[in-house]
């Protein structure tokens, strides 16, 4: 007897639709056209998991200082890749739009996502292949070295999983200004760490994605520099100022 899936509420704040519908509505229309069910299908999800989640810091928007909900940076990743041209099949095309998508609802999915995201799979019909590129990409703050260098030596055999994670990376990257000056330290490190010999793995193993991990790459590369750059000039004029002091 076939399984009885649940449907998708799609319940949000309408007010803040504004801030994101652009990439939603571009998503929407892409996977319509390519009949990308999975796709279509985690747009509702994300959005109703994220309602009330926003990024960190502020930005002006018609002159008015708002926070951005958090859907909005899902839907950066995935019209990222959209962006790419990946010589993929539509399955794959399919799994890996659904993934990114909905790349963080097991991570801060809290009530919504109460058995590790089994719920995509027995109550929402998604394929266990989403599930389990999602289940890779989900990481917990407060990680050891062991269990980082864990968590990216299994997302880079699954090369679905490594183009999402370099996706969100491009995205994120753009957005250190947020974090605290440690925090900064933090990722950068982890960025030329982990994320630089992730992108050298998936051109050596994917070739067919090189291209894509190229433009990927390059984009982090240099927001990553720039950002140590624009760190160093600050903490030499603080040490400036303090022996003036």
């Amino acid at each position: 007897m076939e399984r009885k899936m649940m449907p998708i509420v799609d319940t949000y704040n309408c007010e803040e639709e504004y801030l994101y519908a652009k990439p939603y509505l571009f998503i929407k229309g892409y996977a319509t056209a390519k009949n990308l069910v999975h796709t279509l299908k985690a747009l509702p999800l994300a959005r109703r998991v994220h309602n009330g989640q926003y990024r960190k810091g502020t930005v002006l928007v018609n002159g008015k200082e708002c926070k951005l909900p958090y859907v909005l940076h899902c839907l950066k990743v995935a019209s990222t890749l959209i962006s790419l041209q990946l010589p993929l099949n539509d399955e794959d095309l399919d799994i890996l739009l659904a993934a990114a998508i909905m790349h963080d609802v097991i991570e801060d999915g809290g009530d919504a996502m109460t058995k590790n995201g089994r719920e995509l799979v027995i109550e929402y019909g998604f394929p266990d292949r989403v599930l389990g590129i999602i289940r890779l990409l989900s990481k917990y703050s407060g990680a050891s070295r062991f269990e980082l260098n864990v968590y990216f030596n299994a997302i880079k055999k699954d090369k679905l999983a490594l183009l999402i994670k370099l996706a969100d990376r491009s995205h994120n990257v753009e957005d250190l200004y947020n974090m605290k000056l440690e925090k900064i330290h933090e990722y950068v490190e982890e960025t030329r760490a982990y994320i630089y010999p992730l992108c050298t793995y998936g051109k050596a193993h994917y070739p067919e994605l090189s291209n894509g991990i190229t433009i990927l790459k390059s984009k982090i590369v240099s927001l990553t520099e720039l950002t140590e750059a624009l760190i160093e000039m600050y903490e030499k004029k603080e040490v400036t100022n303090n022996v003036k002091e």
